[in-house]
């Protein structure tokens, strides 16, 4: 009897616990979805929206496309898509099912009240242990000399290297320069800090990508080279809980590339631009907690330091992010976000987004101090964010676009805006993030 009331009591239990977390879960539902509330233990990664959602425009209207590009790659993207929509009946079936599926494990695990508590309590654990990975999404790696970092995959760079390739003559052939930089991954090539099983893909794939590009002449520059040439120690350039370099390194290949597009072009860019020295550098301590932070969680990393870097010269720009608002005025109202350091918030407040407010798929800058200078097209992903304010500031007007966001014709884009040259810029962490590569190597 008292066996059966034992049991009884476990399976009241186990139902209460059931009922709460199925309680827990609508709550947050109407909350999320009617009221735009997400619970305080969502990080900022969870609740701040990704390009391809935030301020979606299509862009194909506006640059639409002239289907005379004539690159038979530019098309692989979409023969997947097309061969994808002619699966069985079973498949969309099973589709639509996965999707259910997603979106019952979004809604309990990070919509779940209280859930940072059970992650922090993971990471907690993890590290009590010893362990060298914060298991969870997107896995954070712990490098041997702290810093930490996410696993890549390997990707096949073919389709990449074709694609950049014609892109190259496409813009030759108008008169138009062009150059591929590859920005570095946090894992130095020379200097492997990740532990023993863990390998790093990143700079394999940007090795077999750069390696294409000299076999076809495409000009590119690899800042990866660079900054062990620069800096005595290579990770100093990185935060240690994100995946990005600090602003100071950004600043650094600003003026990288401008010498390298002087070098190969004539252009006429100052060093200025890289020197630190012409800047001032408020320095925010313990601001900030990166990506990588974020999932490890505080009780596994500690917040780092964050600059907010201005020219010393008076500056004056005119900015248009996607078609939102438009700022006017100095290089710390206009490319800046001062507000990100308004308070501390680690798992809400993404720092880094300070520098050129975040991710936008269209932005329009003008430096209007500048009346004869080059006209510039960058085709980015965030890493560049602290990068390009600064080449901003001896440009008299470019185009940035990021193409997980931008599904307009870029030919369009340029065939209207006529630039000097273009930059294309990546990180390749890029690279495993989109396993295909078609998108962001997709130049039509």
């Amino acid at each position: 009897m008292k066996k059966n009331g034992s049991k009884k009591a476990l399976s009241v239990i186990f139902i209460s616990v059931i009922v709460f977390f199925m309680f827990a879960i609508l709550i947050t539902f109407i909350l999320s979805n009617f009221f735009g509330i997400y619970p305080s233990s969502m990080s900022a990664a969870e609740t701040q929206p990704d390009i391809t959602q935030s301020a979606f425009v299509d862009w194909s209207v506006d640059y639409p496309f002239s289907g005379d590009y004539g690159f038979e790659f530019a098309s692989a993207e979409k023969e997947v898509e097309e061969n994808a929509a002619k699966t069985s009946k079973i498949k969309k079936y099973e589709d639509f099912i996965r999707g259910i599926e997603d979106r019952i494990d979004y809604y309990s695990t990070n919509l779940l009240i209280g859930r940072m508590h059970f992650v922090e309590l993971n990471a907690f654990f993890n590290k009590l242990i010893g362990m060298n990975i914060v298991s969870g999404t997107d896995s954070v790696v712990v490098m041997r000399n702290g810093y930490l970092t996410f696993q890549s995959y390997e990707v096949d760079m073919d389709y990449a290297i074709k694609s950049t390739d014609y892109f190259h003559n496409w813009l030759t052939d108008k008169g138009i320069d062009f150059l591929y930089v590859q920005c570095p991954s946090k894992e130095n090539p020379l200097d492997n800090q990740l532990p023993y099983g863990i390998e790093d893909y990143n700079n394999q794939n940007a090795d077999n990508l750069l390696a294409g590009l000299e076999e076809a002449e495409v000009p590119f520059l690899d800042l990866r080279q660079s900054i062990n040439d620069s800096f005595d120690n290579y990770y100093s350039c990185f935060f240690k809980t994100d995946h990005h370099w600090t602003p100071e390194t950004g600043v650094w290949a600003a003026g990288q590339i401008a010498q390298n597009l002087n070098n190969r072009y004539g252009y006429d860019f100052s060093k200025s631009i890289g020197d630190l020295d012409n800047y001032n550098v408020d320095v925010y301590e313990d601001y900030c907690f990166g990506s990588q932070g974020k999932k490890a969680t505080l009780r596994y990393a500690d917040p780092e330091d964050i600059s907010l870097i201005y020219p010393k010269t008076q500056t004056d720009f005119t900015v248009q992010f996607v078609k939102e608002e438009t700022f006017e005025g100095r290089f710390e109202d206009t490319l800046i976000d001062k507000s990100v350091f308004d308070k501390i918030d680690y798992y809400n407040i993404t720092t880094y987004a300070t520098y050129f407010r975040g991710n936008h798929s269209f932005t329009n800058i003008r430096n209007n101090r500048i009346t004869d200078g080059k006209r510039m097209i960058y085709i980015i992903d965030s890493f560049c964010a602290s990068v390009i304010p600064f080449l901003a500031t001896e440009t008299e007007e470019m185009l940035v676009l990021d193409l997980r966001g931008f599904n307009g014709s870029i030919t369009k884009v340029i065939e209207e805006f006529s630039p000097d040259a273009v930059v294309v810029a990546y990180n390749p962490t890029l690279f495993s993030a989109n396993t295909r590569t078609y998108g962001v190597f997709n130049f039509e």
